[in-house]
């Protein structure tokens, strides 16, 4: 059975996570050789003990992989308009 867990110290990753290609490539290189599972860019550069910089980002910033994404998106762009 879940539970809920303390929110305080959690961060919601937003997409694009965005790391030089090089950098990249050699953490998810290690992360198959060591038979290491990669949830996002991040895990695979966290795996070089490395510490991705996080900067603020926006709910608005939304990853359209859908219809309904699509909507959302749509939605919020004419929000912002004047």
């Amino acid at each position: 059975m879940g539970e809920t867990v303390a929110r305080d110290g959690l961060w919601r990753a937003l997409t694009p996570q965005m790391f030089r290609f090089g950098l990249l490539l050699r953490a998810l290189r290690l992360c198959m050789e060591r038979d290491r599972p990669v949830t996002d860019e991040a895990s695979a550069i966290e795996s070089l003990g490395l510490q991705p910089r996080l900067v603020r980002g926006s709910a608005g910033n939304v990853k359209v992989t859908s219809p309904d994404d699509a909507a959302l998106a749509e939605a919020i762009l004419r929000s912002e308009q004047p």
